[in-house]
């Protein structure tokens, strides 16, 4: 059998592996790298799909925050995982949030394999036919993991395309030379000249939806996304870059009204063309705390010692901490306990994993520590926190 969901996956390119339970570690059945698998970097991930499988009758098809698709089969001995691919392109933000969100901690960013809904769901059907030896229909494993909006939201989408092409291009389209100025603005770190471009931006943007509320949070989350990408030609760190960024996404996200959701059009122009102005202005010794908290992000959940970051980044550890509570306002290792609660706070808001489990992977070396951690920054206790954020899908 092993060799058959093999030859599957080659065939599809949808990396496919096994696990025994939720606590077991996933292991590849082809040829896709463990360490670059979200089933291997994320425990959580593998916990709540498993979960899920186990409380209902047909295969597990779930799409997260990222708009990635993960499959779960249960198998005779265990389970089987699928993914992670995709229905639609990642652009280089969604990418970045995509494996900053599951620990990946490849160099090379590759995109999960891209097919359309219908050829997921069949993978799924496939896996779990080949296993149970049971036909699926496709229909029943989309309604039973309540996806039958995005088939609906597919429609909708396919004819607002067709409709915006139909419609005139100097009325539903900014011109590309005010975009280009008010990009230019960010990217050259001008917030005045900025906050100016994007009043003229605003009021000639294009149709994006049919819905207003969705055509100013479209327009708003794509305005991010471009000035995040200014941002960092201007200067600014991927890590400093992503973090406006994804204050600005969730900001959007949650967003209910249209006055809002225009501010924040404005407001990320402005924001970002800001931080490049900041950035430019900080002196050269300040690249080094650049560096430091990359290197945290990438090594958060593991011990990291003082004296390997500053080898890693190519000066002396009395230096960098110099430097970097110069430019912080706070010690590295503050920095990093500081880092590690906003990673746990992220779990214990998106996935079902147990607090000792969130503190370990976070690397605390005690669930009180992690307690008192938690609460000096958070104001708050992690279950109180959980109680309190925890998004609706993941509970239980």
């Amino acid at each position: 059998m092993s060799q058959l969901m093999e030859k599957i996956e080659l065939l599809c390119g949808i990396p496919i592996f096994h696990t025994e339970d939720e606590k077991s570690a996933p292991e590849s059945v082809g040829a896709f790298l463990e360490q670059e698998s979200p089933f291997v970097c994320a425990p959580p991930l593998v916990e709540m799909l498993v979960k899920r499988c186990e409380s209902q009758a047909l295969p597990v098809v779930y799409k997260d925050e990222y708009d990635v698709f993960f499959i779960c089969v249960k198998g005779k001995n265990g389970f089987y995982l699928a993914g992670p691919v995709c229905t639609e392109d990642l652009d280089y933000a969604g990418l970045n949030r995509f494996y900053e969100a599951y620990g990946i901690a490849g160099e090379e960013k590759k995109h999960p394999v891209k097919t359309v809904l219908f050829r997921i769901l069949t993978y799924a059907a496939v896996i779990s036919e080949l296993e149970n030896g049971v036909p699926l229909d496709c229909e029943e494993i989309l309604k039973e993991n309540g996806l039958s909006e995005e088939v609906e939201a597919e429609v909708e989408k396919e004819d607002t395309v067709l409709e915006m092409r139909k419609l005139d291009d100097d009325m539903y389209h900014h011109t590309y030379q005010e975009e280009r100025h008010a990009m230019e603005s960010v990217r050259e770190g001008r917030p005045g000249e900025a906050r100016r471009r994007a009043d003229a931006l605003f009021e000639n943007a294009g149709i994006l939806s049919g819905r207003k509320k969705n055509h100013y949070k479209n327009l708003a989350v794509t305005t991010v996304t471009v000035c995040t990408r200014e941002a960092i030609a201007g200067g600014v760190s991927p890590a400093r870059a992503y973090r406006l960024s994804d204050i600005f996404i969730n900001r959007i996200d949650r967003c209910a009204e249209t006055n809002q959701l225009q501010e924040y059009f404005r407001k990320a122009i402005y924001e970002f063309a800001s931080l490049v102005a900041e950035v430019k202005s900080e002196k050269a010794a300040s690249s080094y705390t650049e560096q430091c908290k990359d290197y945290i992000y990438k090594n958060y959940n593991r011990k990291i010692y003082l004296e390997e970051i500053a080898e890693a980044i190519g000066i002396s550890p009395g230096h960098l901490s110099r430097v970097f509570r110069q430019d912080m306002g706070m010690t590295i290792q503050e920095y990093i306990q500081k880092f590690r609660v906003e990673r746990a706070a992220n779990l214990l808001k998106y996935s079902e994993a147990s607090l000792t489990e969130i503190s370990d992977y976070v690397c605390f070396h005690s669930q009180s520590h992690f307690g008192n951690a938690f609460k000096r920054y958070m104001k708050m206790t992690p279950k109180q926190y959980r109680d309190q954020y925890k998004e609706k899908e993941f509970r239980s």
